[in-house]
């Protein structure tokens, strides 16, 4: 029956069959519903092109307007049905229901090309789009893959104005609930569960967007219209389509990813957050200081987010200037018992060993992070002394000047030890002033592994550095293979 109402819309007396199709969308029958779809998709692509959903004048009152607005009355209904099945419970529905929009997406552009012979992206049906995929409460993985691995990871109108509209929906969302500052945040659940949704949402898409582009030279792959494709212009100097513009693109990943950043995060998604923030976000930022009060509150937090959010400060102090005295005194207190047994132990003495590395540090801070990590090694796991041994060796031999802690003998215990533990700032805790004890006391260590390493600061400092890479991932189940 479908078939044959699609196949009488031929002749323009027979446009009520439309009607009678758009009811049998809503059927209970699945296969009904997904064929008056499928037939509705083709009569509207047909009608499209040919121009007859064109918007008429508001002063055409003419029998041919009056057919038009009725057909776009009932076009903009078949779309909100559609739009509708994007967040229905069964993925068989909501992917095939992405392709159909994704395909008149690509059909309007075809016919504005048509009618202006300029490029023209029809963004207030793409946003539609992206909000009803945003606010989704059952994104399934089918429809995800499909909307990441076929279309935003794919062309780059696409993934720029995901990014534009993903970012606008979100600050839009936030003044609805008059939320805090971007920069404040806390580790709780999100505020709403629209919010909640929202921030799993796009974050996950965020994540998986693997295609930002770093030339312009790479931004060539379109869903729509190339806009290169554009009348040529008799003045050879018109500047280039925004969206062939690197800087564009930079500008709308940053919006988007400011206005995420200011949703109440879960825990796994700011930890997820900070992980490839340095990565995989920064090198794309149009301006990377706007996550500066975004990663310094988070360094701020202590414990595992502190650890996380080094990386990304890091490259703001280095590479874009950030100012932050506190640095290496926030980054002393974070050695504490508990930083030897966290899952980011190897990632925080990858970083630590970078942030030690300059030659140009005061050695009285050097050795303040030496004797902190030799205190803490007597009483961590043998997974984690294996790391602290070697990595106050390089230390030593990175920074001669400390060598005075093996060669001095004013301290043989912790009731000796002039060396505050205690005390927060590195540079009043007098390290200098004491001596490695500790690693007189590892050389007696149960674990033959661990007192083995300890003894090389009682032979010549001949040996070339170690490779930390040998030592970083050591479990209690390898230490002993060492």
């Amino acid at each position: 029956q479908i078939k044959k109402l699609e196949a009488d819309l031929s002749d323009k007396t027979n446009l009520n069959n439309i009607v009678t199709i758009l009811e049998f969308t809503h059927d209970e029958d699945a296969q009904t519903a997904h064929a008056a779809i499928h037939a509705l998709h083709r009569v509207f692509t047909k009608l499209l092109m040919n121009g007859d959903l064109k918007k008429p004048k508001t002063q055409d009152t003419s029998p041919k307007a009056k057919v038009s607005l009725w057909l776009r009355e009932q076009y903009i209904e078949y779309l909100n049905h559609v739009r509708s099945l994007i967040s229905n419970e069964e993925p068989g529905l909501q992917v095939p229901a992405l392709n159909i929009l994704m395909s008149l997406l690509r059909t309007e552009s075809e016919f504005a090309f048509m009618e202006s012979n300029q490029y023209s992206f029809p963004n207030s049906f793409y946003g539609l789009l992206v909000d009803a995929i945003i606010r989704n409460p059952n994104f399934s993985r089918p429809l995800f893959a499909a909307f990441v691995d076929k279309y935003v990871n794919v062309y780059d109108d696409l993934r720029h104005y995901f990014y534009k509209d993903a970012a606008e929906i979100m600050e839009a969302e936030l003044k609805k609930t008059e939320k805090q500052t971007p920069t404040k945040k806390k580790l709780k659940g999100p505020s709403t569960d629209e919010q909640a949704i929202m921030a799993q949402n796009v974050f996950s898409i965020l994540d998986a967007i693997k295609s930002m582009p770093t030339e312009e030279s790479e931004i060539d792959e379109f869903w729509t219209q190339n806009p290169e494709g554009e009348k040529e212009d008799k003045d050879e100097r018109k500047a280039k389509h925004p969206l062939l513009q690197l800087k564009v693109h930079k500008r709308s990943f940053s919006l988007c990813w400011i206005a995420m950043l200011k949703l109440p995060l879960t825990e796994e998604i700011y930890k997820k957050t900070l992980l490839v923030l340095h990565k995989r976000v920064l090198p794309h930022m149009a301006e990377p200081k706007m996550l500066m009060d975004f990663l310094t509150d988070s360094y701020n937090q202590g414990g595992s987010i502190s650890l996380l959010a080094l990386n990304g400060l890091f490259t703001l102090i280095t590479e874009h200037n950030l100012d932050y005295p506190d640095f290496y005194q926030k980054l002393y207190n974070l050695l504490d018992r508990d930083i030897l047994h966290v899952k980011y132990r190897s990632r925080f003495f990858r970083l630590l060993d970078i942030f030690l590395a300059s030659a140009y540090l005061p050695a009285g801070l050097i050795a303040s992070f030496i004797k902190r990590l030799a205190r803490l090694s007597l009483t961590a796991p043998p997974a984690a002394s294996v790391i602290v041994i070697p990595f106050i060796y390089n230390l030593l031999q990175r920074h001669p000047i400390c060598m005075k802690l093996i060669h001095t003998n004013s301290a043989v215990g912790e009731r000796e030890d002039p060396f505050v533990y205690e005390e927060k700032s590195p540079y009043e805790c007098k390290a200098l002033e004491s001596s490695l004890w500790e690693m007189d006391t590892l050389a007696e260590h149960y674990y033959a592994n661990v007192s083995t390493l300890a003894k090389i600061f009682k032979e010549q400092f001949r040996k070339p550095k170690y490779n930390m890479e040998d030592f970083l991932d050591h479990t209690y189940a390898t230490v002993s293979e060492i």
